[in-house]
């Protein structure tokens, strides 16, 4: 999770007007071979959901239940959060399930959205960004990403006039070593979507 999503962008990330929502970027380097390294290794669900992902009716999401069901967090006036899914389809289109067991203050990284679930939530939860698919989000600073080869994942190799975009919130990713000596070269954006309103934080956040 980046900056920009609600849970780790701290008070002053409020004040921006939008977040990332779809991530685009274009390879620009010719005739790219593998053994060059640097393609973006993906790591998408190996069932698709059902349901929107990535927010619900401006709440961010944060994890899933059940493998593919994704759950939110919705962030109240007062500062106070709670989690909750779509009994039916996302974006507003069916029950709100709550899946907190109360309404809770989000704290600093490193953030574990399990430990706020009701009981029975808990070992059907399954959060996005964790300290085993993204060492920033535990330590706050820029760090080196480990293999995960286990995991089901998609790699995208940077050949030229390749056209990437996906999810920038339900979609971990990240970029593999540049073993190649010349640079690994892209133009690279974000759509942005309207954050919601700024909340009123209590005192010390």
């Amino acid at each position: 999770l980046d900056e920009h999503h609600e849970e780790t962008k701290g008070t002053k990330g409020w004040l921006r007007p939008s977040r990332r929502s779809v991530t685009w970027l274009v390879y620009l380097n010719e005739q790219w071979e593998a053994a060059e390294g640097g393609a973006l290794r993906t790591f998408p669900r190996p069932q698709p959901s059902s349901q929107a992902v990535g927010s619900d009716a401006g709440n961010l999401q944060v994890g899933w239940l059940d493998a593919s069901r994704p759950v939110f967090l919705e962030t109240r006036e007062g500062g106070l959060s709670t989690l909750y899914c779509r009994a039916g389809g996302g974006g507003g289109g069916g029950r709100r399930e709550a899946l907190s067991a109360a309404a809770f203050e989000v704290p600093r990284q490193p953030v574990d959205f399990g430990a706020f679930l009701a009981a029975e939530y808990g070992s059907r939860f399954e959060q996005i960004s964790t300290s085993r698919l993204d060492p920033r989000f535990a330590t706050g600073t820029p760090a080196e990403f480990t293999e995960f080869g286990e995991l089901h994942h998609v790699d995208v190799l940077p050949a030229a006039g390749t056209l990437v975009l996906f999810d920038s919130v339900s979609l971990p990713h990240l970029v593999r070593e540049v073993t190649s000596t010349r640079p690994r070269v892209a133009a690279t954006g974000w759509f942005h979507e309207d954050s919601l309103a700024v909340p009123l934080f209590p005192a010390g956040l």
